[in-house]
């Protein structure tokens, strides 16, 4: 047997020396020559296990070629390698031709070297069998891992396929949740659209114009009632056929004096609604004014803003248009058809003054009330809050205009009532009991 074994190493010896290469050379070579010796696998796998481990100095080459990249672990195996007798080195030799260009080369070489001592004789090596039961035992169990992981990778794949059907079915919800949000937000443009056509149509009816205007005897009625409640009932002892007017404070003759509603008569079934308010011909819902300044309150040329400054209460006039501001309140009585008397019967005192005063004189201007008691401020924030609204709808007013004083006044509760009305344009709240309605406070 030992004679076959140096035979063949021999005969290998022999061959390398012919063709004067080792095997990375001869590697080289057998890549070139014909397609037939190149596709005959058996003599190609042949030479290369013949000419790899000739000698001991092939295989610490080809030990080096193995561990190219990895230096310090080669080297001890180099040295076991270097320093094993003979027959330890047959015996790796065997084993080694067995496993050359396998995937378990490396493998077998470390585990052969590790396992054997450096010198001569029976305790330098290990038997090629135990070697390869190890191998094998090792091949086994990395086939059981492989299979394992084949399983592991399978059960992944159906968590994959389960994620990617929730994925789906939860898509197709969000899509359908979309849809009915789509629809949702459609019903509420809808419901907005129809909300601001009704809005404007209330807005509209709620709009102070010269229409609004009443001139039938309740409102004779209704100026005794403020003439009463502001202390003008008597007039002027002097000059009893006339009566003051609450902004040019001057005496006229009570025909140029009227009493005006400031939440107008023709309001009168909304008023509770919207005001909180029983009573249309309530005194604190009007005003004496000459016929001028009357007009142009019910025509949303003028309002009143509210200043209370260190305690005492003023109504100032506002002018919503501009094309006013130099105009007398004669000349406006004129235009209008207001009033049949002639300038020149008021003589040179304080009554022809005040008739010729400009709007823009009387801006800034407040009413006067002799005895103290004053209207119903939520009366004239409505009137002054609607009156703007035309205003800048028709022009009047620059987009960037301030009132001097406050347009909204009011107790707590009239102006939550108010700011939902004319803000939020929906329904007021329930109309509050007669009984909390404050004379000086609401």
């Amino acid at each position: 047997m030992y004679g076959i074994r140096h035979l063949r190493l021999s005969l290998c010896r022999l061959v390398k020396d012919i063709i004067f290469v080792d095997l990375y050379y001869f590697d080289t070579l057998t890549s070139h020559v014909s397609f037939e010796f190149r596709c005959c696998r058996c003599t190609h796998r042949f030479l290369r296990l013949i000419m790899a481990l000739t000698d001991r100095l092939a295989a610490c080459k080809r030990l080096a070629e193995l561990y190219k990249d990895d230096l310090r672990s080669s080297l001890p195996l180099m040295k076991t390698l270097s320093s094993l007798g003979d027959d330890a080195f047959l015996t790796l030799h065997d084993g080694w031709e067995a496993y050359i260009d396998s995937p378990v080369e490396k493998a077998f070489v470390e585990m052969t070297l590790s396992g054997m001592s450096v010198g001569p004789g029976p305790s330098s090596r290990m038997t090629s069998e135990a070697m390869l039961q190890d191998i094998q035992e090792n091949v086994k169990l990395t086939q059981k891992e492989v299979v394992l992981t084949h399983e592991k990778v399978d059960l992944t794949h159906e968590k994959v396929n389960l994620t990617q059907q929730q994925v789906n079915l939860t898509q197709q919800q969000v899509n359908l949740t979309q849809q009915q949000v789509n629809l949702t937000q459609q019903q509420v443009n809808l419901t907005q659209q129809q909300v601001s056509f009704l809005a404007k149509l209330v807005v509209d009816e709620f709009t102070y114009t010269t229409g609004k205007i009443s001139g039938s005897h309740q409102d004779q009625d209704f100026k005794k009632q403020l003439q009463m409640y502001y202390g003008h009932q008597h007039g002027n002892q002097q000059e009893p056929s006339q009566l003051s007017c609450m902004l040019l404070d001057v005496l006229l003759p009570k025909s140029l004096v009227v009493g005006t509603h400031i939440f107008k008569r023709c309001w009168r079934g909304k008023m509770k609604l919207i005001l909180g308010l029983p009573d249309i011909n309530d005194p604190r819902n009007g005003l004496l004014l000459c016929k001028g300044l009357q007009h142009a309150l019910d025509d949303s040329r003028i309002c009143f803003a509210y200043d209370n400054h260190e305690g005492e209460q003023k109504f100032i006039l506002e002018l919503l248009d501009r094309n006013l501001q130099n105009t007398t309140v004669w000349e406006y009585m004129q235009e209008n058809n207001l009033t049949k008397y002639k300038l020149e019967q008021f003589g040179e005192g304080e009554r022809k003054v005040a008739l010729l005063s400009t709007f823009g004189q009387l801006k800034g201007k407040s009413l006067t009330f002799s005895n103290g008691k004053h209207p119903f401020k939520r009366c004239l924030a409505f009137h002054a809050k609607q009156a703007v609204r035309r205003a800048h709808e028709e022009g009047w007013l620059p987009d960037n205009w301030e009132p001097m004083a406050s347009l909204t006044y009011a107790s707590e509760e009239a102006k939550e009532r108010l700011g939902t009305w004319l803000d939020m344009v929906r329904d007021a709240p329930a109309p509050i009991s007669e009984s909390s309605i404050k004379d000086d406070e609401d």
